[in-house]
Order: C-alpha cells, then sequence, then structure tokens
C-alpha cells in the first residue's frame, strides 16, 4: 500500500505543536491530579498519570480575563507556549524544566 503524497491545494491534517515541559513548573497545589490544574475555572486539562496535557488558549490574557481564576505561574506558562505556536503542553514529572521559565521544586503532598 503506498502513501498519499498531499497536494498543495489539499489543506491536509492539522498539525499541532506541543510544548514539553516539566510538572515542576506548576506549583504543588496545582500537580494533584483531581484538585490541581483540572479543578480550575477557565483551564482546559486532563490528568495523565505522570502529569496534565494543558490547552492553551489563542490569547491566553484575553482567555485569562474572561474567567479571572487562571493562576498567574499558568498564565505565563501559557504565554510560552503560544509564543512558540503551540497548542498543548504536555507536563511531565520526566520532562526536563524549560529554560527561563519559574521551577516551582516543592514535593508534591496530598491535600
Amino acid at each position: 500500500m503506498s502513501t498519499p503524497e498531499p497536494s498543495p491545494d489539499d489543506e491536509g491534517p492539522r498539525i499541532i505543536r506541543m510544548l514539553d515541559a516539566s510538572t515542576e513548573h506548576l506549583p504543588t497545589a496545582l500537580r494533584h491530579p483531581t484538585t490541581g490544574l483540572t479543578a480550575v475555572t477557565g483551564v482546559i486539562a486532563d490528568a495523565r498519570e505522570h502529569g496534565f496535557l494543558l490547552w492553551v488558549p489563542c490569547d491566553p490574557d484575553a482567555h485569562a480575563a474572561d474567567y479571572g481564576d487562571v493562576p498567574p505561574e499558568l498564565l505565563a506558562l501559557q504565554r510560552y507556549a503560544r509564543a512558540l505556536g503551540c497548542d498543548y503542553v504536555l507536563l511531565d514529572s520526566d520532562a526536563a524544566p524549560v529554560p527561563g521559565l519559574t521551577v516551582f521544586a516543592e514535593p508534591l503532598t496530598e491535600p
């Protein structure tokens, strides 16, 4: 079976970019799988085995203004990802921290 070649006139499938970042970019309270990031109003995130998959709005500042509860640390991460053209951030406990972004190294504790 041959692989189809995209036509210059064919928009084809949408390809997205994703930033791979450490969960250490989240304050401890936001790292909890059920009461953290996924519980913040205005944040669209899915808890994964070792972190989260976070959606990045087209305009993080406008989105945060609409919801008001987006923590500043998270907004900074969304701005950074959007500036790179990323639609998602994979926050993974095994990923390396991104240079220049704040790191919260405190250990995760149960609430």
